[in-house]
């Protein structure tokens, strides 16, 4: 080779992808093609010339961004294991959220995760630290921290910070969060939803908040009812007024299971309410059954006729039994008021009721996120590190196959969605919706020149969610995860635990 040769041969890349079918939506690309990846970015798109320490025969296979996901409280390593099969190379916990914010990003940090990771500042702890004088989290002598998740399970039920807070209470809440999203919070989840008597001046002085800091807010909705008064459509037009009077971001989580049978009413007034200019954006995952712990307010035996259940609609996850009567449901949110339970909301065997969890997807935007869930173990409690899932553990389906299930029943079975929209659906636009205010996402969420090797290949014949609610089961028709350009999941297997990054608003 001559120096003149050498000095037009490409350089080596780090990885390229061979002739799969590479979905780009925002670029029209829909088509056989190579991707090169170099330092943890894509270099090349088409035609790829230059030789590679690592090639992945994608022939037959779709070649889509890394899938996003807005909504994932299972930010453990084996939770977020799970997901990375399921595609997904970024999940993010902003329903719920964190604190104290840094301790919690330096804990993930020291123990490592698969995929990429971030936090909202949590309402709800803020809220029960001011209100009840519940401890924020420390660090344990060995770096470990007790999630957020699982202070506000356990003490949910608390009256204390269930009231309307005082003018004093709400600036110290709100100033817990202003710390929080300085430090790098990527917005504030609201679960306006677990507390339903909190004050809607409260709530405004959050989305006012959120607009001065250029965050969004991201709430589970105050309402969650078929019934009027207090319906369903009640808890979106407060989120949509919220965002008519401060000029915030605000993004409603999982409009299926909160909209349950007024979905059609709550699309129609987010719809027209985004037509306007207003900053709303959604979500919705793929399954008729959802899920929350036993103590939740809106489970209330006295509400059930609301959301229209029955007590045997509720499955008790630590014991992977349905709840008898009303009685034993009252027995179980008073010991167990943080025990994860599942809720049949829809029929999943009855074609009108998946209709009705189609339309969720009808809001121009609404992005697939999961909702997932901590696992638990078999003597109930929440599992962590990076054990073997023991025999006997349990968890929403969701939370191991939201993505596959959007690819393998959405768009394959049922044709409710085409591809590329899919892509755009779980990928794209999640990366959009947060671009403004967190700096990274704006190389995420494409596959072209420039962007992040955040990249999911699957076999669209094959994927497809295995899980039950009775079985953890990891997703198939994943083949290949690349987040940040380090392989995470090869062939279908998951081979490294520490590739994801954290992603502030800072």
């Amino acid at each position: 080779m001559t120096p003149e040769d050498a000095a037009h041969t490409p350089a080596p890349a780090d990885i390229v992808i061979r002739g799969g079918r590479v979905v780009d939506p925002r670029s029209a690309q829909d088509g056989i093609a190579d991707v090169a990846v170099r330092d943890g970015r894509i270099i090349a798109v088409g035609q790829v010339s230059a030789t590679a320490r690592s090639t992945i025969d994608a022939r037959g296979l779709v070649v889509a961004p890394g899938f996003i996901d807005l909504h994932s409280h299972a930010q453990t390593p084996i939770g977020l294991g799970f997901q990375a099969l399921d595609g997904v190379t970024t999940a993010l916990d902003l329903e719920s959220g964190t604190l104290p914010v840094q301790a919690q990003y330096a804990a993930a940090v020291t123990e490592g995760r698969p995929i990429n990771f971030g936090f909202a500042a949590s309402w709800a702890v803020a809220r029960m630290h001011v209100m009840a004088g519940i401890p924020l989290p420390t660090p344990a002598e060995d770096g470990t921290l007790t999630t957020a998740m699982e202070v506000f399970q356990r003490n949910q039920r608390l009256p204390a910070w269930h009231r309307i807070a005082t003018r004093a209470e709400v600036d110290s809440i709100i100033g817990v969060l202003a710390d929080a999203v300085s430090q790098g919070a990527i917005g504030i989840g609201v679960l306006l939803g677990y507390a339903p008597a909190s004050g809607r001046e409260e709530y405004f002085r959050v989305a006012e908040l959120a607009e001065s800091a250029g965050v969004a807010v991201f709430t589970h909705s105050r309402q969650m009812s078929n019934q009027e008064p207090g319906s369903s459509v009640d808890g979106a037009l407060e989120v949509i007024a919220a965002a008519a009077g401060s000029g915030a971001r605000m993004h409603m989580c999982h409009i299926n299971s909160t909209s349950l049978r007024r979905i059609d009413d709550v699309a129609r007034a987010v719809t027209k309410a985004q037509s306007r200019g207003n900053q709303i954006t959604t979500e919705a995952y793929p399954y008729t059954m959802s899920s929350t712990g036993i103590g939740a307010a809106f489970l209330a035996p006295d509400r059930l006729d609301r959301l229209g259940i029955e007590a045997s609609a509720i499955t008790y996850l630590p014991t992977g039994t349905r709840v008898r009567d009303v009685d034993e449901l009252a027995h179980l949110r008073a010991t167990d008021p943080g025990g994860l339970c599942l809720i049949d909301y829809l029929d999943g065997d009855d074609p009108v009721d998946v209709r009705t969890l189609l339309r969720s997807f009808d809001v121009p935007g609404t992005v697939v996120a999961s909702d997932a869930m901590p696992i638990v173990g078999p003597d109930g409690r929440y599992l962590s590190g990076r054990s073997p899932l023991p025999e006997g553990s349990r968890v929403h389906p969701r939370s191991v196959g939201t993505f596959a299930r959007t690819f393998g029943w959405l768009v394959r079975d049922l044709g409710a969605l085409s591809l590329p929209d899919a892509v755009l659906r779980t990928s794209t636009i999640p990366a959009e919706i947060l671009a403004p205010f967190v700096p990274r996402m704006r190389t995420k969420g494409r596959v072209a020149p420039g962007f992040d090797a955040d990249i999911t290949v699957f076999d669209p014949h094959r994927i497809n969610d295995r899980a039950s609610a009775i079985r953890i089961e990891a997703s198939v028709g994943v083949r290949h995860v690349i987040v940040g350009g380090e392989p995470v999941v090869i062939e279908g297997a998951l081979r490294t635990g520490t590739a994801g990054r954290p992603l502030k608003s800072r």
